[in-house]
């Protein structure tokens, strides 16, 4: 809980003496046969804090240790063995399902940049039960959960984890269907216009949800809704570019396109929005101590495609949003250093784009192919 915790001094790398002690601590463990729920808690916690500051390959591989472990447990399913001692209270029971949660949150976000890279954990079946009320599991206090499938229905409002975890449900699918090349191109674009429909209707629903939402009393939906954001954009991304376009396809990818042309659009203000939000409430008061990791990816994602808009139209309105997500990043990066390093990226595409290549997006593809090395340039 300190790692995490800690705001790291300016300038100073985050491979701090605590990391390293936790770090080592955790593989004494692992050497001993630790086996415990704790573990894999202190495990979560590892690979968050190397995810919000871009230490890579570690947090990758922690997010992929950690999904092992928990199917060594049994914790992703009821009817395989399982390693833990039964559950004697509800408490126990949603505990588990929470830190199952946490490793499928952590597992899917780690992948939305490293496009082709198989997740460590399984899908999680429909019946599967998402964390029940956040205030209610503060106080021990019991309450029913529905499923996946039923709690996704707008009529039904739920706690900003279970948000959460719906969020990057949605983001693993993304994931999976754009990784996946054996879908029929019938298929295909059906599936990327239901997958968009759904998307937009959670991305509508959330800031309803969050109007009035005191970031002083417990979570908040940022976090939900930036994942949101991310898993729009990467799909938006992967059916915007004419050039990408397959010969003799459906008209459904026609549909497509235009979907994801307009959307990306769209999706970029939110994302400017929900920054703006995020600013405020730390400028107010609240700290950057409080801010997720998980609101980052999707302010990158923005800035890439404003960088990518200002280079294509030199319309100046594009240089005022660039310039303005980038003052965010810059202020992220205080508490994340991620963020940093994607205000690299954001540059370096800007340049390479400036270079006179007829297609900035190659340099996402050159991101992607080096993101190891160049995270690691934070140390």
């Amino acid at each position: 809980m300190k790692l995490v915790s800690i705001e790291l001094p300016e300038g100073s790398p985050p491979q701090t003496q605590v990391y390293q002690d936790v770090k080592s601590f955790y593989t004494y463990m692992e050497a001993q046969n630790g086996f415990s729920i704790q573990m894999l808690q202190g495990l979560l916690l590892i690979s968050l804090y190397e995810y919000g500051h871009g230490i890579y390959p570690a947090a990758y591989l922690s997010g992929g240790n950690a999904a092992r472990l928990g199917h060594a447990m049994g914790l992703h399913a009821r009817d395989v063995p399982q390693m833990l001692p039964r559950c004697t209270t509800w408490t126990e029971q949603e505990e588990r399902r929470r830190v199952w949660w946490g490793v499928l949150i952590l597992d899917r976000i780690s992948n939305i940049g490293h496009r082709g890279k198989p997740f460590a954990s399984a899908e999680p079946s429909p019946d599967m039960h998402l964390p029940t009320d956040d205030t209610a599991w503060d106080r021990g206090q019991m309450l029913a959960t529905a499923p996946l499938s039923l709690s996704a229905s707008q009529t039904i409002r739920a706690s900003s984890f279970a948000r959460a975890c719906q969020s990057v449900h949605l983001a693993g699918k993304v994931c999976r269907h754009i990784d996946d090349k054996t879908i029929p191109l019938d298929y295909r674009f059906e599936e990327a216009l239901q997958l968009h429909k759904t998307l937009k209707a959670l991305a509508a629903l959330l800031p309803t949800e969050a109007e009035g939402e005191d970031p002083t009393t417990g979570p908040t939906l940022c976090s939900s809704l930036a994942i949101c954001y991310s898993a729009l954009l990467t799909l938006y991304d992967a059916y915007g570019c004419s050039e990408r376009s397959v010969p003799d396809a459906p008209e459904s990818q026609l549909v497509m396109q235009k979907e994801s042309i307009q959307g990306i659009a769209e999706v970029c203000e939110s994302v400017l929005l929900l920054g703006r939000k995020i600013g405020q409430r730390i400028e107010l008061g609240e700290g950057l101590g409080r801010l997720s990791p998980l609101t980052v990816e999707c302010m990158y994602e923005a800035g890439a495609s404003y960088a990518w808009y200002l280079r294509e139209t030199s319309n100046p309105q594009y240089g005022e949003k660039l310039a303005e997500v980038k003052e965010l990043l810059r202020l992220f990066e205080r508490r994340w250093r991620v963020a940093g390093q994607y205000l690299l990226y954001i540059d370096e595409f800007w340049q390479y784009g400036c270079m006179g290549n007829p297609d900035p997006r190659d340099y996402i593809r050159i991101i992607e192919a080096t993101e190891y090395q160049l995270v690691s340039a934070i140390r």
